[in-house]
């Protein structure tokens, strides 16, 4: 939907809360005038604003707490070396700070002699099992010839399983020393904080000397490589977008309008707004479209495209048992009498004084055209020809 066609929307719910205060509760008969739900046949290409956004924005996180003991550094416009800051680009893999890792240093030492302590008691282990496996085949020996007694069979081999524990709980110990040395490592891996692709860094949280946790934001970064422009569609437009297609994006800012693929569409519309998402793609190695810029669009003319049942913007009002909704009030004949008789309406797009209506209307139908925000369900009326 077009700037225009937005602030005619906007209007259009301003005069409907406007309206709604001057509803009374008085029965009498209302004088209207009638109008009908027509059909037109757009003659120009529609137009929808459409917000360029980044490719990638993420926002990084430490995963090791400490105090923040390097923060990246740049030479800035007037020479001198500072720290990065926001509209600073820089490239990937750049250590953009980093937390003291004197502590997580020491973990690494605990942990390394923790492992070596381990490997000790396993190697002890083993040579303690290593003399009671042959006491114990010794023993099976002896017992099967019945040149052993049993007492002495099952001490063997009380002594034989007793060490094969103390092995078993010995190589335990050296595997969970090792896994703690190994989160150590990680630990003070983690205490970098590296830029995940080339981009612009758009936020700093932190400063030299920051006490940081380990889910802390420390920065943000955008990659406008390439940028894309949102912008949405209602159904009725939807069959003339398609991926991979080519579209001309106008931005104010440049003289020339950049072209960009469609790379996404929605698969379902919002709730609240029903109108689809769509994404257009585009090369951005220069980097003059900047995220945030506001641009236009327009779809490729049908051969024969699709009408549209328009009505009277004066004629939309609240819909019945839903202040959020949208109707319109019908002109109806009972018992020789007219009265109206409320309807809800999904509308769409505005073309001048006229609004679009995609469902609860036919071609046709008389409606309200002017007197409706007076006007209660079932309320007799008298229409001015």
């Amino acid at each position: 939907m077009t700037n225009g066609k937005w602030l005619s929307a906007a209007a259009l719910l301003l005069a409907l809360c406007a309206c709604s205060e001057k509803r009374t509760a008085e029965a009498g008969v209302q004088t209207v005038q009638a109008g009908l739900v027509q059909e037109i046949q757009p003659s120009e290409p529609e137009r929808y604003s459409a917000v360029m956004l980044p490719n990638l924005q993420v926002d990084l996180a430490f995963k090791s707490a400490g105090l923040i003991a390097h923060v990246h550094q740049v030479t800035g416009a007037d020479g001198r070396r500072r720290d990065v800051e926001p509209g600073d680009k820089v490239a990937a893999g750049t250590v953009l700070a980093s937390v003291r890792a004197l502590d997580y240093e020491q973990k690494i030492e605990l942990g390394q002699d923790g492992v070596t302590q381990a490997l000790a008691q396993l190697a002890q282990a083993k040579v303690s099992f290593a003399d009671s496996e042959l006491d114990y085949t010794r023993a099976k020996n002896l017992y099967s010839s019945a040149s052993l007694t049993k007492p002495d069979f099952d001490r063997a081999q009380a002594h034989y399983d007793s060490n094969k524990a103390q092995v078993d709980a010995a190589q335990s110990a050296v595997d969970s020393a090792r896994t703690q040395l190994n989160q150590a490592k990680v630990a003070l891996e983690d205490t970098v904080l590296r830029a995940p692709f080339t981009g612009y860094v758009t936020a700093r949280n932190i400063s030299k000397g920051s006490l940081v946790g380990n889910s802390t934001v420390g920065f943000s970064l955008i990659d406008t490589h390439v940028v894309k422009a949102d912008f949405a569609v209602p159904d009725t437009s939807l069959r003339g977008v398609q991926l991979g297609q080519k579209l001309a994006v106008n931005l104010d800012a440049l003289p020339n309008a950049p072209s960009g693929v469609v790379t996404s569409i929605s698969p379902q519309a919002d709730p609240k707004s029903r109108v689809f998402s769509v994404e257009v793609s585009l090369a951005n190695a220069s980097g003059v479209i900047r995220p945030g810029m506001i641009g236009s669009l327009s779809l490729a003319r049908e051969a024969h495209p699709a009408s549209r049942l328009v009505i009277p913007l004066s004629a939309v009002v609240r819909a019945p048992g839903n202040p959020q909704g949208f109707g319109v009030f019908r002109i109806a004949e009972k018992s020789g009498k007219t009265y109206a008789a409320a309807q809800a309406v999904q509308i769409g797009d505005t073309y001048g004084n006229a609004i679009q209506v995609t469902s609860g209307l036919a071609k046709g139908d008389r409606i309200v055209a002017l007197g409706g925000e007076l006007l209660q369900n079932e309320q007799e009326i008298r229409v001015l020809q």
